[in-house]
């Protein structure tokens, strides 16, 4: 098996040519993330890290597998780029907790309310102004919704086709799918136009007829309530999953 592996891997010229025809591609994927980064997180860096993912899919690419090589190596480059961005912790504690303080304020209110609070409620609730709580909001945009973390993780071939592994991620998507239900049509448009199309804020506010400012605000709620409710639903799951065990190790026992 080891030897195959070694056989299947590309030629010294193969994989710097493989590297030099996608460096493009690798930088423009680095960039579209750069640009939904917080001003601190450097370019330079992620590009760097795009590169290196780029050379290790060149250098792990077998040229018998069914599916091109930009399409096996841009799991990687993207792999290695939010790699790069975990090893930075760039998202402070305080903020992280904000966001689930947030998240939870709102849910709470939903409950109470029967329908989503507005943003005078959530402030009140929080026991800060509005425009303190609409500041909170804007920093939140950057806070990562933990679940969408593991799916965007690129697994081994053992791992993706192992049971579990296929259980997982189901129960993930069924979370996301659960969780996304659950915000206002605004804040799904929102979301849609930033992740799947790709606009700027300022494109999105366009569209919407808002400010800037108020795009970034309603992305940092959506994003909080998305978290809490992905938070809330892994709790439940959690939760499930030892209830059984206790029952079967009482059916056992």
């Amino acid at each position: 098996m080891k030897a195959y592996a070694q056989q299947s891997r590309p030629s010294t010229a193969e994989r710097d040519r493989l590297i030099a025809e996608h460096v493009d591609a690798a930088r423009r994927i680095a960039l579209r993330v750069a640009r939904r980064c917080p001003d601190w997180i450097s370019p330079d860096d992620l590009t760097s890290a795009a590169l290196l993912g780029l050379a290790e899919a060149a250098e792990r690419y077998d040229s018998q597998r069914p599916e091109p090589f930009m399409v096996f190596a841009e799991k990687r480059i993207k792999g290695a780029i939010m790699d790069e961005l975990r090893r930075g912790d760039i998202m402070p504690r305080r903020v992280r907790q904000m966001a689930r303080k947030v998240g939870a304020t709102i849910q709470e209110l939903e409950r109470t309310l029967g329908g989503p609070p507005d943003d005078e409620a959530v402030a009140a609730s929080l026991g800060v102004t509005v425009e303190h709580y609409r500041e909170e909001l804007e920093q939140l945009i950057h806070v990562t919704v933990g679940a969408l973390d593991h799916l965007e993780h690129e697994p081994t071939a053992g791992e993706a086709t192992s049971p579990a592994r296929q259980a997982e991620k189901r129960e993930l998507l069924r979370q996301v799918r659960s969780a996304l239900e659950g915000l206002d049509q605004r804040e799904l448009l929102i979301l849609s136009l930033y992740y799947n199309e790709e606009l700027t804020y300022l494109e999105i506010g366009q569209v919407l007829g808002v400010t800037t400012s108020r795009v970034c605000q309603l992305h940092g709620r959506a994003v909080a309530r998305l978290r809490a409710q992905l938070e809330g639903g892994r709790a439940q799951g959690r939760a499930r999953g030892g209830r059984a065990a206790a029952a079967e190790e009482v059916a056992h026992g």
